[in-house]
């Protein structure tokens, strides 16, 4: 025996609304935009895109309704580092501006103590491709908070110029130790440039941390060129050099306690330049010689240590 029948009063509000759109329909009342409708209910919504237009490049332009805050969500990155990124000092965004955007991945807040040399072997890259990503000079003081571009293995930039003459040359793809009569003028130079942002530490002679004359030993002992241990023996060998004649090599010698006698030592890179493990900056780092109000009044001489074929041609 079939069950009895519900009063259409009691049937559910959701079926109630069936079958009344049913019934109007069979009459033909039911007006056709709503049957369409009924018939094929719209898909779900897809899910929003992202804000801002992509464009090529790891940027976007920001549309209508963008702020760094979406931005910066969407992209996996801070409002900081987005601004960071950007060179913003204010959140305030005008439609059609292209903003570089990076994942989180490729970029890198500096922290407390950190170096350039020790981000760029975090990342296993050189430090002059980090440099070069970041349009930063070799002199850089890295500040707490500092946000980097780590560029991805295949993109990494062609290296920097130094003074806009002095060529960085990339590392061998596969070295291989070789006499030192055999290596070339430039092979202590980009040692020595792999170097910068290594802290300073007083009796140093290792990558974790060097001292002036230890930086040079780092520098000039793979070439096979032995040198005594401070600074003040080492500026007792090799040949003397006047300052007009230095050459990218030279080792410069400073008196920086003001009593006439040698207490640091650098290597002169040309475009009067030269590079050191300063202890004042707390790193390796490049430094101007002449006209520097600091080193100019404190340079005491210069000796060349190095034979004539590891020489470059900078001056």
């Amino acid at each position: 025996m079939p069950a009895p029948a519900l009063p259409a009063s009691r049937l559910p509000a959701a079926v109630r609304a069936t079958l009344v759109i049913a019934t109007l329909s069979l009459s033909g009342s039911l007006p056709s935009a709503l049957a369409a409708t009924t018939a094929n209910p719209p898909a779900s919504p897809a899910s929003p895109a992202l804000p801002g237009s992509a464009i090529s490049g790891g940027a976007v332009t920001v549309q209508k309704g963008d702020t760094a805050y979406s931005l910066a969500r969407a992209h996996g990155l801070k409002v900081d580092e987005l601004l960071a990124l950007n060179g913003l000092s204010s959140p305030d965004l005008q439609v059609g501006q292209v903003l570089r955007v990076r994942a989180a991945a490729a970029s890198h807040t500096v922290q407390p103590k950190e170096t350039l040399y020790g981000i760029s072997r975090q990342y296993g890259l050189s430090v002059d491709a980090l440099l070069a990503a970041n349009n930063l000079a070799p002199t850089v003081v890295l500040e707490v908070g500092q946000v980097l571009q780590i560029p991805a293995a295949g993109s990494l930039p062609a290296p920097r110029m130094l003074a806009q003459s002095l060529p960085v040359p990339p590392a061998p793809a596969q070295p291989a130790a070789r006499p030192a009569d055999s290596a070339t003028g430039d092979d202590w130079r980009g040692t020595a440039m792999a170097l910068l942002g290594v802290p300073y530490v007083y009796g140093g002679t290792s990558r974790s941390g060097l001292d002036c004359s230890g930086f040079v030993l780092q520098v000039f002992a793979p070439l096979g060129v032995e040198l005594p241990r401070t600074s003040a023996a080492q500026a007792r060998v090799g040949q003397p050099v006047e300052v007009a004649d230095l050459q990218a090599g030279d080792l410069v010698f400073f008196d920086t306690v003001g009593r006439g006698e040698v207490t640091h030592v650098g290597i002169y890179l040309g475009e009067n330049q030269f590079v050191n493990a300063n202890s004042y900056r707390k790193q390796v780092a490049v430094d101007r010689l002449q006209g520097d109000p600091y080193w100019g009044p404190k340079l005491l001489g210069a000796r060349r240590v190095l034979p004539p074929v590891m020489y470059g041609s900078a001056r």
